[in-house]
């Protein structure tokens, strides 16, 4: 079942994240490991317009000027043949609503965060070597 997630509502709510583009940046590619390891697809909307020179990816998507993240989540899910398919994120309680009453499945922002932080659990670290490797062919220094 793919997800559509309310971008900035999940930055919004997320204590030592803000709506910058740094953030939206780090949260579209946390997104892009998640789709990897889950085998799901996931579309992340973000209010407003795109950073300039940047793109996050082709299932990144930005509102606009003049109109909302929420107003394209749910034009997405009205143009789904199977929206009972889809899942949103969100906390937002006007657009949660809307989207069950579309037929989409809703999610809390905290499922995801969990899902996200869940992806480095068994990760191997790399070595001191070979950091230390890299440091040296870049002409840097530990610290």
């Amino acid at each position: 079942m793919p997800r559509i997630v309310d971008g900035d509502n999940v930055l919004g709510t997320w204590p030592g994240r803000s709506r910058s583009d740094a953030d939206k940046r780090r949260l579209a590619r946390e997104v892009d490991r998640l789709v990897r390891r889950e085998g799901r697809r996931v579309v992340v909307v973000f209010d407003g317009t795109a950073p300039p020179g940047v793109s996050l990816g082709s299932d990144v998507l930005f509102s606009g000027p003049g109109r909302s993240a929420d107003a394209v989540i749910l034009d997405r899910l009205r143009r789904e043949r199977d929206v009972r398919g889809w899942s949103v994120v969100t906390n937002d309680r006007a657009l949660a609503d809307q989207c069950r009453w579309l037929g989409a499945g809703v999610e809390s922002v905290s499922d995801l965060k969990t899902r996200l932080a869940s992806e480095s659990v068994g990760e191997k670290p790399e070595s001191t070597d070979d950091v230390d490797f890299w440091l040296r062919e870049f002409g840097e220094e530990r610290d």
